[in-house]
């Protein structure tokens, strides 16, 4: 894939197959150029059409978008670069829903297919995160902010997905369909729902970790402190975590005895 290829281009590759999703995003973000990542992810267009690669098995493993170190570079470009995303995230949650008020048998593959993508997404995002975290040990004030921001904002666009398509989805196409054809066309999907709760549920358990590594230098008069773990309902805090997490596990049994 040659790096002068247009963003109008890369668009249309992306949307063909969940491979080419995968090559295409990784070939984007390894470019390192924020400003084109952003507008890659804001045009970036899966039509209802598409479903699975051929052959592909609903719960087979989603291959992570490999993310380069040497890309990874300030909160601020990092900001820029997630806001592109964000974007995209938030098109494609609207489609789930879209096929929620529009159940059918052929709609399945594609919910699939979104749900999919949106998890290699939050599983960069995420890696991202964590480098830039791992990468400085002083922060200031606006670099603190914009890492609980992206943190916040990641996990709970998780959640939307999972409520749109375990709380609105499923019992929607269920209900026009019937179960068995649901039950067939969606496989063992529940697993990878699974999977991908648990993985960022370790996540947070790192990133965690290494927030209580941290400082963050406000600058003369004040001195360094460390970075605190809750305000402003930040779900670093304990008690809005566990909160959120509850909401986030009982989506996914509720969806795993639907389908399973």
């Amino acid at each position: 894939m040659s790096k002068a290829a247009t963003i109008a281009s890369l668009v249309r590759i992306a949307a063909k197959t969940e491979a080419e999703f995968i090559e295409t995003v990784a070939h984007v973000m390894g470019d390192g150029d924020a400003a084109r990542a952003a507008e890659f992810f804001d045009r970036l267009n899966i039509p209802r059409s598409v479903g699975l690669d051929e052959g592909m098995k609903p719960n087979a493993a989603v291959k992570k978008i490999a993310v380069d170190a040497s890309t990874v570079t300030t909160w601020l470009e990092e900001r820029d670069v997630q806001a592109g995303i964000q974007k995209y995230l938030d098109r494609h949650e609207r489609k789930i829903k879209w096929h929620a008020s529009h159940p059918s048998v052929e709609g399945v593959q594609n919910v699939l297919l979104l749900f999919r993508c949106a998890i290699a997404v939050t599983d960069m995002r995420m890696a991202r995160l964590e480098l830039l975290l791992k990468k400085h040990d002083e922060l200031n004030p606006v670099e603190w902010a914009v890492a609980r921001e992206l943190l916040n904002r990641t996990y709970l666009t998780y959640r939307n997905y999972l409520h749109a398509l375990s709380s609105e989805w499923v019992d929607a196409t269920i209900a026009t369909i019937g179960k068995g054809d649901v039950g067939a066309a969606m496989g063992d999907f529940y697993e990878l729902v699974d999977k991908a709760v648990r993985s960022l549920e370790d996540a947070r358990e790192r990133i965690e970790e290494r927030r209580q590594k941290l400082t963050v230098v406000p600058g003369d008069p004040f001195p360094p402190v460390k970075p605190p773990n809750y305000f402003g309902g930040d779900l670093l805090g304990k008690g809005p975590w566990k909160q959120f997490w509850g909401g986030v596990q009982n989506r996914a049994h509720h969806f795993r005895e639907a389908v399973g």
